[in-house]
């Protein structure tokens, strides 16, 4: 399923290989990184450096509230403005709403669900500013009921590029979905999941604001849902780099969403549906294309757990707790790894940690309860430091320092020369993109190496964070 999105930047390789990650002396930004912090976290702190990230990853015109003091204004023309905004994708700078989209659902799914656990790290102001910075932009891209801007920048030009987005050029292609003639179910769905649980987080506090996302919601969904079809079978030749599996989990997450924020039973009856057209028990998996076992863990949550979706919990917990079988194995040091091509493994783990808190929110049974607890813990512990290093940056006992990200990697001041040279230096980075998860080691043991060239277990991306805030949230919520 995500061997496409493996090559959203291999490409690199025809610019260097991969280096050894020689040891350099300590830089401030370096002196940063290594921040001394308690074996097995402090989940308020790195909650709070988490939204720190998503403020690094914001494009368009930044507010004046702006805390990432090296970045600045980005791409405001995108689309002849319609899209000014969004967040970048990774340590690139294209705009890719797919990902995006089933990222902003995971938040303010744990923004809607896990609110004290936001309130209780003084986060919750934070979460509702990503999320409508996030909203906001879906709802531009969303130009008419069977039309959605799913995509802008090509990925060949962008990855061609090594430096500040600040100062990057050249056209920014946009890419429209006309969902009559080009169906988007899982584009649309996942657009439609994200605004559904925006209007959830603002239904209390900005109605108007929720129900103008709520609108959009039901929109994208019925539009994704009249005409069947993956996104990326339209534009492949730019879509490749998150290519989607399937489109039937999207559906049906996306109509679990909006009978969660309608209470409209209709919703409820084509979520059940959606479902049974497709095998979900063999899909185990919490991700940018795999959010079938949310579906069912919702309407477990909202009393109506059928036979199919109660089997497909089962298994989701079971694939992930006993991380053994299946294709899942353990590392010596605790790390539970998807049969996934070891491409961002922690990014799947801390998921599927999200996933198992939601199911121990409203789990009865406390065994059960503190066992999904317990998993979850185990794979947040694991990325916090409890292997006896920090896999996120700017956090604990030797985090990572050259974390595969573009602007990151260019020195003060702005004026100075950033280039392929800063991409193949040893030295850290000289930005601390604070909170940022890396992929992590690639299995099957703990080995990991610090080095920005290896992408696949250093690069940073708005997906890998998205679970990872939400089971911090978790955390603090349910223990």
């Amino acid at each position: 399923m995500l061997s496409s999105s493996m090559l959203r930047t291999c490409y690199l390789l025809v610019f260097a290989t991969l280096l050894s990650c020689s040891r350099v002396h300590a830089t401030d930004a370096e002196a940063l990184s290594r921040k001394k912090g308690p074996k097995n976290g402090n989940y308020k702190e790195v909650l709070g450096l988490s939204f720190q990230f998503y403020d690094a990853q914001r494009s368009g015109k930044l507010p004046s509230s702006n805390r990432i003091p090296w970045r600045g204004d980005t791409f405001t023309s995108d689309c002849d403005g319609v899209m000014s905004g969004g967040f970048f994708d990774a340590g690139d700078h294209l705009k890719l709403l797919f990902p995006l989209s089933n990222s902003l659902a995971f938040l303010g799914l744990a923004t809607s669900e896990f609110k004290q656990g936001m309130e209780a790290a003084g986060q919750l102001k934070y979460a509702q500013d990503t999320l409508r910075w996030g909203a906001d932009f879906l709802m531009k891209a969303h130009i008419a009921p069977n039309k959605f801007i799913g995509q802008v920048g090509d990925p060949g030009s962008d990855h061609a590029y090594w430096g500040r987005p600040e100062q990057q050029s050249g056209p920014r292609p946009c890419y429209t979905w006309d969902m009559s003639s080009q169906p988007a179910s899982d584009l649309a769905s996942a657009a439609a999941s994200a605004l559904a649980a925006a209007s959830l987080v603002f239904r209390s506090t900005d109605p108007r604001y929720a129900d103008k996302a709520l609108k959009h919601a039901k929109e994208l969904y019925a539009a994704a849902a009249a005409k069947e079809g993956k996104y990326s079978d339209n534009y492949s030749s730019v879509t490749y780099v998150y290519n989607s599996f399937t489109y039937r989990d999207d559906l049906a997450f996306a109509a679990t969403m909006l009978w969660k924020a309608t209470g409209d039973a209709s919703y409820l009856a084509e979520a059940k549906n959606h479902r049974s057209k497709s095998d979900f028990s063999v899909e185990s998996y919490v991700n940018w294309d795999a959010v079938g076992p949310l579906s069912a863990i919702l309407l477990k949550c909202g009393g109506e757990e059928t036979s199919e979706s109660a089997a497909h919990v089962s298994k989701f917990l079971s694939d992930w707790q006993n991380c053994n079988g299946n294709g899942y194995s353990k590392t010596p040091k605790g790390l539970c790894i998807a049969p996934l091509g070891g491409w961002g493994n922690l990014r799947h783990a801390t998921s599927a940690a999200f996933g198992a808190l939601l199911y121990a929110n409203c789990e009865n049974d406390s065994s059960k309860r503190s066992d999904a607890i317990k998993f979850a813990k185990s794979q947040v512990d694991y990325a916090l430091g409890s292997s006896g290093r920090s896999f996120v940056v700017g956090y604990g006992t030797n985090p990572p320092v050259r974390p595969h990200h573009r602007a990151a990697s260019c020195p003060s001041p702005t004026s100075s020369t950033c280039d392929w040279n800063n991409y193949n230096s040893d030295g850290p980075n000289p930005q601390v993109i604070k909170g940022a998860l890396v992929g992590g080691p690639g299995g099957p043991g703990d080995e990991y190496i610090d080095s920005r060239q290896d992408y696949r277990s250093n690069e940073v991306a708005v997906d890998f964070n998205a679970g990872f805030t939400g089971a911090l949230a978790g955390l603090l919520k349910l223990q």
